[in-house]
């Protein structure tokens, strides 16, 4: 098994406990250490504690908006050039969230958080993330 200390970090942003499971385990698989928040401000403590290399990021969260979130995480020295994917089935947040995420995806409606569908799309993400381009794109789940 790898040392967490060699892997790369992401960043689960996401208030659903089940969704934050399924999110974990997909990016584990994938090789990542993974740090968990189910609000905004345990997740800016996080990040600017150690700084992720990914963020998935859910734009409806208790106390504090996802936007709120992404607009302080890409205004921090410490967290302005990691990548963050936005993911909401709100299509007037992804549009808003379009301009500082380096992609959105927007969940659709007529499937819901259906695990399979989701952690395809999911894996895809994650893999593009890899990379060192930024890249932005919106994907529909």
């Amino acid at each position: 098994m790898v040392d967490n200390s060699e892997r790369s970090i992401a960043l689960v942003v996401e208030d659903d406990p089940w969704i934050r499971l399924l999110l974990r385990d997909l990016l584990t698989d994938k090789g990542y250490a993974v740090l968990e928040a189910s609000n905004g401000s345990a997740a800016l403590r996080l990040a600017e504690r150690q700084p992720p290399a990914l963020v998935l990021l859910d734009l409806v969260l208790p106390e504090q908006s996802g936007l709120e979130l992404l607009t302080e995480l890409k205004s921090t020295r410490a967290t302005a050039h990691v990548p963050v994917i936005a993911v909401s089935a709100r299509a007037d947040l992804l549009v808003r969230a379009a301009e500082l995420a380096d992609a959105v995806v927007e969940i659709d409606a007529r499937y819901g958080a259906r695990a399979s569908h989701c952690r395809q799309r999911a894996r895809r993400l994650a893999g593009a993330c890899g990379g060192t381009r930024r890249r932005r794109s919106r994907q529909t789940v």
